[in-house]
């Protein structure tokens, strides 16, 4: 006989989620090099990247979703799955994950000093990066963002990640969107391919944009319609 998973139920995140939502955003960091970018960044700081992720969503630090924007898939009454569904601003300095207006909070929560802000502020690897650029990989626009998109690994294997597509989508429609975007690092295969189920492909940012600190980037988009 045919085990049959549990009934998926899907519901907005609350701030009492806060510590998944920063397993969450940790989980959906890893590929496709299977290591974290907001760890080499802590290194001086000696914070544990959890710790830094929780107080990011808690002090609205966070560009790519607050806590509000967020869709979690539970089973069972676990929390399996989640993901941000987000109206992008159009601001150069929403393109990366962090608002570093935010910085200094995050500093005085976690206990750090004037020289270990600057040493994580200066290794941010956004910092500095020119504007038109950061505009330009924001363009052409769509009117609902998914990003942190994950499973938890004890869970997956189940189809869950299409569930939440699916999700995110419906949580897109319901917000009036008429378009909804994604993207991809490349390397990150099984993404991709969930991802090309959804969603068409429009644009490629290859490493030397990111001055090579990052792979190529392909960004998706779909509309919402129909």
């Amino acid at each position: 006989m045919t085990a049959v998973a549990p009934q998926v139920t899907v519901r907005k995140a609350p701030p009492q989620d806060i510590p998944v939502l920063a397993q969450i955003d940790y989980e959906a960091s890893l590929p496709p090099l299977n290591h974290c970018f907001w760890e080499d960044l802590l290194v001086p700081t000696g914070t544990p990247v959890l710790e830094f992720l929780e107080t990011m969503f808690r002090l609205g630090a966070s560009n790519w979703g607050s806590i509000s924007d967020f869709i979690l898939l539970e089973q069972a009454d676990n929390i399996v799955a989640g993901c941000a569904v987000y109206t992008p601003t159009g601001r150069a300095d929403d393109a990366h994950p962090l608002r570093l207006d935010k910085l200094p909070d995050i500093a005085q929560h976690l206990g750090w000093s004037q020289e270990v802000m600057h040493a994580f502020e200066t290794a941010y690897p956004y910092q500095g990066f020119p504007e038109d650029d950061l505009t330009a990989f924001l363009n052409p626009q769509v009117d609902a963002i998914i990003e942190t998109v994950a499973v938890l690994p004890e869970f997956r294997g189940q189809g869950l990640g299409k569930t939440l597509i699916q999700a995110a989508l419906q949580e897109a429609k319901t917000r009036g969107a008429s378009s909804a975007g994604i993207m991809v690092l490349h390397g990150n295969d099984n993404a991709q391919a969930l991802y090309e189920k959804f969603f068409e492909p429009y644009l490629t940012f290859h490493p030397a944009f990111f001055r090579h600190e990052f792979p190529a980037i392909t960004k998706y988009r779909t509309s919402l319609s129909s």
